[in-house]
C-alpha cells in the first residue's frame, strides 16, 4: 500500500500556530501517514523575498514539529537553485521516495486563500495529475464561488476542499508585533519565540 504523504509548502517566516493547525487538522481528516513541511526559496507569486535565511526557518520548523512524529521538514526547495515551483518538488519528492523503496501518494496541502489563486501556480494542471490537493478551509460555500482555472483544476479544488476550524494568524503580522515588542507568544509555539528572540530576527 502506497504511503499517503501530505506536502505543505510555504516561507514559514516564521512558522506560527495557523500552520500547525491547518496541518493537524487534514492529517487527521484524511488519515495522513506523514506531512512534510517545505519551505521555499523563492516563491514566484511573492514580489518580497523572506525575511529570515533558510537555515533559521528550518531550525524553526523543527522546533515547532518536534512533538508530532508523523511531522518532518523537506529541504528540497532550499537546497534547489531558482523559483520554487510546486511541480517540481513533487516530481523529485516521488523519485527520492522510489530510490529509497518506497511508493507514495502525494496530497498537497494549501489554505483557502491559496486555493483561490492556484491557477497562477506553474503547471497547476501537471501538479494534480501528480498530487491530490487538499484545502482546509472555513466556509466552503464563499470560497466554492472564487476558484478559476480550467475545469480540471476548479473539480480537483473542489474535490478538496476540507472543513476545518481555521486560526486567523499571519507570519506578516507575527513579524510586525515583533518589530513593535508586542506580545506574540499567543500566535506561535514558545520554543519558535524564544528562538526568533534570542536570533533577534524580524
Amino acid at each position: 500500500m502506497k504511503k499517503q504523504v501530505g506536502l505543505y509548502g510555504g516561507s514559514f517566516d516564521p512558522i506560527h500556530l495557523g500552520h500547525l493547525n491547518l496541518a493537524v487538522q487534514i492529517l487527521e481528516a484524511h488519515k495522513l501517514d506523514e506531512v512534510l513541511f517545505c519551505p521555499t526559496a523563492i516563491n514566484p507569486l511573492k514580489s518580497v523575498s523572506c525575511f529570515a535565511s533558510a537555515n533559521q526557518r528550518i531550525e524553526m520548523l523543527n522546533l515547532a514539529i518536534e512533538q508530532e512524529p508523523r511531522f518532518h521538514v523537506l529541504d528540497i526547495e532550499v537546497n534547489r537553485a531558482g523559483p520554487s515551483y510546486t511541480i517540481d518538488t513533487i516530481h523529485q519528492l516521488i523519485e527520492n521516495r522510489k530510490e529509497q523503496g518506497e511508493e507514495i501518494e502525494i496530497s498537497l496541502i494549501i489554505g483557502g486563500d491559496a486555493a483561490k489563486s492556484f491557477h497562477r501556480w506553474h503547471q497547476p494542471e501537471e501538479i494534480i495529475r501528480h498530487a491530490h490537493l487538499l484545502i482546509g478551509s472555513r466556509e466552503l460555500e464563499n470560497i466554492n464561488r472564487d476558484f478559476q482555472g480550467s475545469p480540471q483544476v476548479i473539480e480537483a479544488i473542489r474535490q478538496g476542499l476540507t472543513p476545518i476550524h481555521v486560526m486567523e494568524i499571519s507570519s506578516t503580522e507575527i513579524r510586525d508585533r515583533l518589530a513593535r515588542k508586542l506580545c506574540c507568544w499567543h500566535l506561535l509555539p514558545g520554543k519558535v519565540l524564544d528562538y526568533i528572540l534570542s536570533h533577534e530576527l524580524y
